[in-house]
């Protein structure tokens, strides 16, 4: 049967296992981690929430702006709804997508946070470009 571990404190599903009765009709077999429940898992997983009675899917991932900036860059084009065609975006609109890209990455590493190898090519390109 499958059964989802459930933080007792806070509701979060942290694994799901699959785990038969022992002769009593029990787990007698297997120990929770300790502040942990065994519930029903139904269609829950790990990073769902649990408030006693209805399991609820964890909240979609919003990319920050830095994800967004690194994975497409600034935009150079937009879509004009009006001619139904893309257009060149204005040059300060894209200076100001890399400023703040730049201005990202910078804080992240002043933060003592890890840049990627990634992130730091692309800091560093940024530098030389201003």
């Amino acid at each position: 049967m499958r059964k989802a571990i459930v933080e007792t404190a806070t509701g979060q599903v942290t694994n799901i296992i699959e785990i038969e009765l022992d002769e009593d009709g029990g787990f007698s077999h297997w120990e929770c981690p300790g502040g942990c429940e065994l519930v029903d898992a139904d269609n829950s997983g790990p990073g769902w929430t649990w408030d006693g009675s209805v399991f609820s899917p964890p909240t979609p991932y919003v990319s920050s702006r830095l994800a967004i900036l690194m994975s497409a860059g600034p935009a150079t084009q937009v879509y004009d709804e009006e001619t139904e065609e893309m257009v060149d975006r204005p040059a300060e609109d894209i200076a100001a997508d890399k400023a703040e890209l730049l201005g990202l990455l910078q804080t992240k590493l002043a933060a003592s946070e890890d840049l990627t190898w990634e992130e730091m090519n692309k800091m560093m390109a940024l530098e030389r470009e201003s």
